[in-house]
């Protein structure tokens, strides 16, 4: 009854992708990736702002207090049921290709080993156009799964994941009080997309 639920209602679907509703179990079919769930008019193009929404919306989905603000347990556990969303064969560990397709889309390629393994900070909007492509997509993800990797063995366990999440957590916590804002959440996005044109 449940993954019926899950099923039928848009709004239940996105929930899922933030990990509500991962009790159940996963089937990769019906688990819609981030791309899908940024794309909210669905014409295949993810906007900036359609990016920033999808964060604006998954930032109330984690805040169980619905104070506008983040603990780092509220942080800490929306972050690991994000991880069991991204490991669609549930082997523990993200490849670059889970994680490409999962924030990319399933057109979207893994490039080549040599052309992966860079540590060079990339936006997601990196040619400001306000849209973001796939290349630029891929370019970004590739380079935070690169970072991610703690051991540089071409995939990420769960606790390399979440000693990243960690990270992040105090990298967003801009006034070190160990709560994220949502205007603290929100700048941070902002600055991964990367600013359009005027």
């Amino acid at each position: 009854m449940k993954k019926g639920l899950v099923i039928l209602g848009a709004g239940l679907i996105l929930l899922l992708i933030s990990g509500a509703a991962m009790a159940q179990v996963k089937n990769p079919a019906m688990i819609r990736t981030a791309y899908s769930a940024m794309d909210a008019n669905g014409d295949g193009v993810v906007t900036v702002t359609e990016h920033a929404a999808f964060w604006q919306g998954r930032f109330r989905e984690i805040d169980a207090e619905n104070d506008g603000k983040l603990t780092a347990a509220e942080f800490n556990a929306a972050e690991k049921r994000f991880f069991g969303d991204m490991d669609t064969d549930d082997d523990g560990a993200l490849l670059a290709k889970e994680y490409i397709a999962f924030w990319c889309g399933p057109k979207a390629l893994e490039p080549a080993k040599s052309k992966a393994k860079t540590k060079t900070k990339k936006k997601l909007d990196a040619n400001k156009n306000g849209k973001i492509g796939d290349d630029e997509c891929v370019a970004f993800w590739v380079a935070e799964i690169y970072d991610v990797d703690a051991n540089q063995d071409g995939k990420v366990t769960s606790e390399e994941y979440m000693a990243a999440m960690a990270a992040a957590f105090k990298e967003i916590d801009k006034d070190r009080n160990g709560l994220i804002s949502i205007e603290e959440h929100a700048y941070f996005i902002s600055k991964k997309a990367g600013a359009a044109k005027k």
